[in-house]
């Protein structure tokens, strides 16, 4: 019986010593919010200058990573990456806007961000092509301190020829 007992002691004070859960407060998701939603927009603006190179840097650099577009699936970074290289070899810059933006807090370390808006791509000898409207989502997560896209999908109005 004295043995139940220690062992029952024992297992409190191991509980009793586990780090408490963190609470997400509603402050605490505005602010995990207003973070993301802040790097989110540098992110834009890096595509908005086609600096490829920087907008690659907010995508994690692991074969975690997945994009997803017009019902194709590409998994890992280095595929999105050499995918990515060669589709903006001749844009030069872009325009994008956005209409309407949700952030959803899912965890402390976990944000999704969906935007709906237009684009035009300039090419390299100037030519702006037609404004298209597009709608991308991104699943933020935090690693080693630093918010990262580990999921993004990019979904266009199909174009329906007569």
């Amino acid at each position: 019986m004295r043995r139940f007992v220690l062992a029952a002691f024992a297992l409190t004070v191991l509980a009793a010593c586990q780090p408490a859960a963190t609470e997400l407060t509603v402050e605490r998701k505005a602010e995990v919010a207003a973070e993301v939603e802040l790097i989110h927009g540098q992110f834009w603006d890096a595509w908005r200058e086609t600096d490829f190179e920087r907008g690659m840097s907010y995508y994690l650099n692991s074969p975690e990573f997945t994009f997803t577009y017009q019902g194709q699936m590409i998994s890992g970074y280095a595929a999105f990456w050499d995918l990515g290289e060669s589709a903006f070899a001749n844009v030069a810059s872009q325009t994008i806007s956005f209409d309407e933006s949700k952030t959803t807090v899912l965890a402390a370390d976990v944000v999704s961000v969906t935007a709906q808006g237009t684009y035009a791509p300039t090419d390299n000898a100037g030519v702006t092509g037609p404004e298209s409207a597009f709608a991308f989502t991104t699943v933020w997560v935090q690693r080693d301190g630093e918010w990262k896209v580990i999921v993004a999908s990019n979904s266009e109005p199909t174009v329906v020829n007569p």
